[in-house]
C-alpha cells in the first residue's frame, strides 16, 4: 500500500464516531460480564475430551443419577473444541478476549449494514444501542459466540443481495459458513429460516411488482443457495441427526418449562424492557415514516418478534435483524436536518483509539488494574489460578475442599454441576446444566429438594448421602439442613456449603 492510499485509509470520518462510541461502550461493558458457573465449564470438558480422545462422546459420563451409558448428543461439539483450543492456547483470559471481540465485530458489521440501509451513521448508532441493550443477558460464554459472525453474515449477504447491492456469486459464501455453524451451535437452523425468509419475501415483490426477468433471476439464486445451504446442513457428525436432535430440544418439557431463557420475555429487566420499547419505536417510525416496509423486512420483523416473544434467548437474534431495518425507517422520517460538520482526519482516528481504551484496559490482562465500584469486586474471584472475573457462584475452594475430600453420592447445586464436571469429573453429579438430558421428575425432585420439602425422603430415593448447596440460590434448603440434626456441616464458605449424613 502506497503511503498516501495509508493516509487516507487511517483518516475516519468524524460521523463514525457515533457508533463507535456505543460499540466502545458495549465493549466496556460485555468485558467486564462475570462468567457464571453454569454453562462455561461443561462446554470446556466436551471439548478437552474431543481433543485427547479424537471422538465426540454420545453418552452422560458426569452423572451419578442416570446410566453413564445414557445417550445423550453433544451437538456443538465443534464449538466446544475451539472453546478448548482457546483456552488451552491463553487460558480464560483467550476465552474471554475471543468472546468479546467476536460480539464487537457482530454489532459493527451490523452498524455498517444499517448506515448503507440508512445513509446515516448516527442513525445506524441509534440501532446499535437498542440492540446492544437487548443483548445484556446473553452476554456468557459458551459455544453461541461462534455462532454471532455466521447469522450477521447469513443476515448481511442475503440484504445486500436482496437491494441489488452485491453480485449473485456472493451468495455462495452462506452454505460455505453453513458447514460451519452446524457443527458449532443449534442456531444454525436460523440460516435457513432466513433464506427461507429472503426467498418468500422477493418471490411475493416479483408477483406484486410484476418485475419479470431480473426478479427471476434474484428468485432462482436465493432458491439455489437455499438448496445448497440445506445440504451443508448435514455436514456434521449426525448428519440428518443434527435437525431431529434440534427439534427434540425445542419440544424438550424440562428446558421449555424450568429453564428461565427459554421462557416469554416480560417487561422486567433491561433487556427485556428494551424489547418491548423496540417494538413501540419500530411501530410508531413506521406510521410516520415515508419509507414504508418491503415485503422481505416485513417478513423478518414478524418471523423474528415471534421467535423473541416465546424465549427470552432469542431476543438477541431479533435485535439484529431488527437493527438495519429500522434504521432505514427512521431515514424516511421527515424531521428537520441536524447541521453536521463531517470531516475526514487523523484526529478522528486519535479519537477512535481513545474511546476504546477503556474498553482495552478492562480485557482480562489488566482489568484488575480498573478503579472499578467494591460491588463489582464482590461478585468476582479475585487472585485465583483459573482467570480473571469468575462469578463468586462458581465453587472454587468448595470443589477443591472435594477433590480432597473425595466419596459419596452428592446432591449439588445445578450450576455447580457445570464446574464440577470440569474441575471434579470423577466426583459425578445429581444434575447439571445439560437440561434434556434428565427426565423432568428428576427436575421436580430438585426443586423441591432444594425449597427444603421433603428432601430427606427425595434424597433418600437417590441414595444421596452428601450435599453441595449454594447458600444464596438454595437458602431453603440451607436453613432446613441447619436444623436437622441428622446431617453435618462439613464446609462452609461466603457462597457454598457441604453437608454430609450421620
Amino acid at each position: 500500500m502506497s503511503e498516501p492510499k495509508l493516509k487516507v485509509f487511517l483518516q475516519l470520518p468524524s460521523e463514525v464516531l457515533y457508533p463507535l462510541i456505543v460499540l466502545a461502550g458495549f465493549a466496556f461493558f460485555v468485558s467486564l460480564v462475570p462468567l457464571p458457573p453454569n454453562d462455561f465449564w461443561w462446554h470446556l470438558k466436551i471439548g478437552e475430551i474431543i481433543s485427547t480422545t479424537h471422538q465426540i462422546p454420545t453418552t452422560n459420563m458426569f452423572s451419578w443419577t442416570l446410566p453413564a451409558d445414557q445417550a445423550f448428543t453433544y451437538g456443538a461439539w465443534l464449538g466446544e473444541l475451539l472453546l478448548y483450543f482457546v483456552y488451552q492456547f491463553g487460558t480464560l483470559n483467550w476465552v474471554t478476549f475471543i468472546r468479546t471481540a467476536l460480539i464487537t465485530l457482530s454489532f459493527f458489521w451490523i452498524a455498517a449494514e444499517a448506515r448503507r440501509k440508512s445513509g446515516s451513521w448516527r442513525i445506524a448508532a441509534f440501532g446499535i444501542a437498542i440492540a446492544a441493550l437487548m443483548t445484556v443477558n446473553n452476554l456468557v460464554i459458551r459455544p453461541q459466540i461462534w455462532a454471532w459472525l455466521p447469522f450477521v453474515c447469513f443476515l448481511v449477504i442475503l440484504g445486500r443481495f436482496a437491494d441489488g447491492a452485491i453480485k449473485p456469486f456472493w451468495l455462495l459464501v452462506l452454505p460455505l459458513v453453513m458447514m460451519f455453524w452446524v457443527n458449532v451451535h443449534g442456531s444454525f437452523i436460523l440460516g435457513g429460516i432466513l433464506v427461507g425468509i429472503f426467498f418468500s419475501g422477493e418471490t411475493i415483490e416479483t408477483v406484486l411488482r410484476r418485475q419479470v426477468v431480473t426478479a427471476r433471476k434474484k428468485i432462482a439464486w436465493l432458491f439455489f443457495t437455499g438448496v445448497l445451504c440445506g445440504i451443508a446442513m448435514l455436514f456434521n457428525p449426525r448428519g440428518f441427526g443434527s435437525i431431529s436432535y434440534l427439534i427434540a430440544l425445542l419440544t424438550d418439557k424440562p428446558s421449555q418449562n424450568l429453564i428461565m431463557e427459554w421462557q416469554s420475555p416480560t417487561p422486567n429487566g433491561i433487556a427485556n424492557t428494551s424489547f418491548f420499547v423496540s417494538i413501540l419505536i419500530l411501530f410508531g417510525v413506521s406510521v410516520y415514516s415515508l419509507k414504508k416496509f418491503r415485503v422481505t423486512e416485513f417478513l423478518l420483523i414478524m418471523s423474528f418478534t415471534w421467535l423473541a416473544w416465546s424465549g427470552m434467548r432469542y431476543i438477541v437474534w431479533y435485535g439484529l435483524v431488527l437493527v438495519p431495518i429500522l434504521s432505514r425507517q427512521i431515514s424516511g422520517l421527515a424531521l428537520p436536518k441536524l447541521p453536521l460538520i463531517s470531516q475526514t482526519n487523523f484526529l478522528n482516528t486519535i479519537l477512535a483509539a481513545v474511546i476504546f481504551l477503556p474498553a482495552a484496559l478492562a480485557q482480562p490482562w489488566t482489568v484488575n488494574h480498573l478503579p472499578l465500584p467494591q460491588k463489582y469486586w464482590e461478585k468476582v474471584w479475585l487472585n485465583n489460578s483459573e482467570g480473571p472475573l469468575i462469578a463468586v457462584e462458581t465453587p472454587l475452594k468448595a470443589v477443591e475442599y472435594l477433590k480432597s475430600h473425595p466419596g459419596g453420592k452428592y446432591f449439588n447445586e445445578m450450576g455447580y454441576g457445570s464446574y464440577l464436571i470440569w474441575a471434579a469429573p470423577n466426583q459425578k453429579v445429581f444434575i447439571d446444566p445439560r437440561v434434556e438430558l434428565y427426565p423432568l421428575s428428576q427436575w421436580e425432585d430438585y426443586i423441591q429438594i432444594q425449597n427444603g420439602v421433603h428432601y430427606n425422603e427425595l434424597l433418600a430415593k437417590y441414595g444421596a448421602d452428601r450435599i453441595l448447596l449454594d447458600k444464596k440460590i438454595q437458602p431453603d434448603l440451607a436453613r432446613e439442613l441447619s436444623r436437622d440434626s441428622t446431617w453435618i456441616i462439613e464446609y462452609s464458605d461466603n457462597q457454598a456449603e457441604i453437608w454430609f449424613k450421620k
